[in-house]
């Protein structure tokens, strides 16, 4: 009996010690699993695959007159992300009416979005329709374009309502000149989707992303003149242009750079919103998107400097940098099922200036 316990008693120690060891190892596993933030894997694959925010060919713009050149006969597809109301009460011909938290699952379950030449995404003033462009496009959708100005380039009645309506010269002479330095370098936002691949914590952003309800993060130029230490303020201009005024607390970050793991994207804060700013808001709009699917809490500031600089960016910059009359193009409109003939209030611009996309926007 004593030569049998002498047996045994080594035999259980063995075993517990493995047993530990095990469990041990799990613990350890499970520990280093939940120190990994989905923040850092989804910036290392947006950087490995296309750096859409930092590329030079962004914003992927349309003009209106492409898309009316090529609605009848032609490989187009026109997608209205507005509400069905605004969508009734104008939209393009043939254009479909989806709703971003909707636009997933359109482009997984029932078009085929290869089989299209170019898929162009619209709205009133171009900022939501820029931001799900970005999405689309960071998601590996290359044949996604925003149409500029939105449908305020297509008729002057959506233009009234929306881009005349909201752009002024409020601030001219009073901007800022003084500098403000960037944050120093700190860590991401905490991203968890319970996903561990690139691809997939992209996809689960994406949908959450284009959840959002646009009137809940739109702000304007007094929301930030009120409560300045409220938001970090991005002011998304050359620097030269930044020098020659921004708006008060403003900090510069050079447009399709910055946000980069190798130059400033860590400097960003997580504990209040960004307010990313730039010429019309156009390109502002697919920096918006970046940083909501890396988790940083943002507003929009719709229109951009045109809200309260109209005329300076009228008189002093690129054709593609203001709105005006010359962007409206009056064509039809499709009014509840029924066609509707160019305003006669404008004429229709005989051509549209080519704009290519310059500096901020």
């Amino acid at each position: 009996m004593t030569h049998i316990s002498s047996f045994i008693k080594p035999f259980i120690l063995l075993l517990a010690a493995a047993v530990f060891i095990a469990c041990s190892g799990r613990e350890t596993q499970t520990e280093h699993t939940a120190e990994i933030n989905e923040a850092e894997i989804l910036l290392h694959y947006l950087e490995e695959n296309g750096d859409i925010v930092n590329h030079p060919d962004i914003p992927y713009f349309i003009n209106a007159q492409e898309i009316h050149e090529n609605l009848n006969g032609s490989n187009y597809h026109v997608i209205d992300v507005r509400s069905p109301r605004e969508f009734r009460r104008g939209h393009i011909a043939h254009a479909v009416n989806v709703q971003p938290e909707n636009i997933l699952d359109y482009f997984e379950n029932r078009i085929e979005p290869n089989s299209f030449e170019k898929i162009t995404i619209v709205c009133n003033n171009a900022h939501l329709s820029g931001y799900v462009t970005a999405i689309l496009r960071m998601l590996g959708y290359d044949n996604i374009y925003n149409m500029r100005f939105g449908m305020s380039s297509w008729h002057d009645d959506i233009a009234r309502r929306f881009w005349y309506a909201n752009i002024s010269d409020d601030l001219l002479g009073k901007l800022e000149t003084t500098p403000h330095p960037k944050n120093e370098p700190g860590q991401l936002p905490v991203v968890s989707t319970g996903k561990t691949a690139g691809y997939e914590i992209l996809r689960a952003r994406a949908q959450k992303a284009l959840e959002i309800q646009w009137e809940d993060i739109s702000i304007d130029y007094l929301d930030i003149l009120e409560g300045v230490e409220d938001y970090y303020v991005i002011n998304y201009w050359p620097q030269v242009l930044y020098d020659a005024g921004h708006l008060p607390g403003a900090i510069q970050y050079n447009p399709k750079k910055a946000f980069h793991s190798d130059e400033d994207i860590l400097t960003l804060p997580v504990d209040r919103p960004l307010v990313v700013y730039c010429f019309t808001g156009q390109n502002a709009a697919y920096a918006n998107a970046y940083l909501a699917l890396l988790g940083y809490e943002f507003r929009s500031l719709d229109y951009g400097a045109n809200s309260f600089i109209h005329q300076t960016m009228f008189t002093t910059q690129p054709p593609g940098r203001s709105f005006s009359e010359r962007h409206v193009m009056n064509y039809p409109l499709v009014r509840d099922g029924l066609m509707q003939a160019p305003s006669p209030q404008a004429k229709p611009a005989e051509k549209e200036e080519v704009i290519t996309a310059q500096g901020g926007c």
